[in-house]
């Protein structure tokens, strides 16, 4: 049984990316919160910005089921 890989649609990906990339700065908001810390929005997009950008190169490609 061969696995094959299929690309993601680019639309997707862009979903994908800014999605995580949100909430992943939501997250790390959430740290400077409880730790009393000035809320940035530079860093805020910074966050979002670049873990978007990883998350959709990282998931370019999905596996498909094998249908049985």
């Amino acid at each position: 049984m061969e696995n094959y890989y299929k690309k993601i649609p680019l639309k997707k990906r862009i979903s994908i990316g800014v999605l995580s990339g949100v909430f992943f700065a939501v997250f790390m908001a959430s740290f400077d919160y409880f730790d009393h810390t000035a809320f940035s929005l530079p860093k805020f997009i910074f966050h979002s910005f670049y873990f978007g950008l990883f998350m959709s190169i990282a998931l370019r490609y999905r596996v498909p089921r094998n249908k049985v």
